[in-house]
């Protein structure tokens, strides 16, 4: 019974990532675009971010990482810096056109997830989010231990 309940979790897992690596809402940027950019934002304040350390949060390899800032680049979303004390360091930032995309991006998938709290019922989306967080903890908690 137990080995059941855990394929089923894996399965409804599995089944979220493939929603969200698809997810574009109604704009032209994919899901997984999206995460990238959020997480070059986060790091524009600090002149930016290297194609290592993005490569390293996403667990996939440089060339991947950087085909995919290839794409965003051709979409003037992001642009690569080198700073003048070392010609070898690349960093990548934000554009003022990627933090647009970016802000409209999270306000179609802001207006989704409304639209799925209103479905699902208050109740049971806040069940949902605490047994998420739940699950996140714990899981944490395991992969840290593992760490140690």
């Amino acid at each position: 019974m137990q080995e059941s309940k855990t394929v089923r979790l894996f399965e409804t897992i599995k089944k979220f990532r493939r929603l969200s690596l698809n997810f574009r809402g109604s704009g032209e940027i994919p899901h997984r675009e999206i995460m990238m950019l959020k997480l070059i934002k986060h790091h524009s304040g600090k002149g930016g971010i290297t194609i290592s350390t993005l490569s390293e949060h996403f667990e996939i390899s440089k060339p991947a990482v950087s085909q995919m800032i290839n794409a965003l680049e051709d979409k003037n979303y992001v642009e690569r810096i080198t700073t003048k004390s070392d010609r070898r360091m690349v960093y990548v930032r934000l554009t003022e056109l990627g933090e647009e995309a970016l802000a409209e991006a999270f306000h179609e998938m802001q207006g989704k997830l409304e639209i799925y709290l209103e479905k699902m019922g208050e109740q049971d989306m806040e069940n949902l989010i605490a047994l998420l967080d739940k699950l996140h903890r714990i899981m944490k908690e395991d992969i840290h231990e593992e760490k140690e």
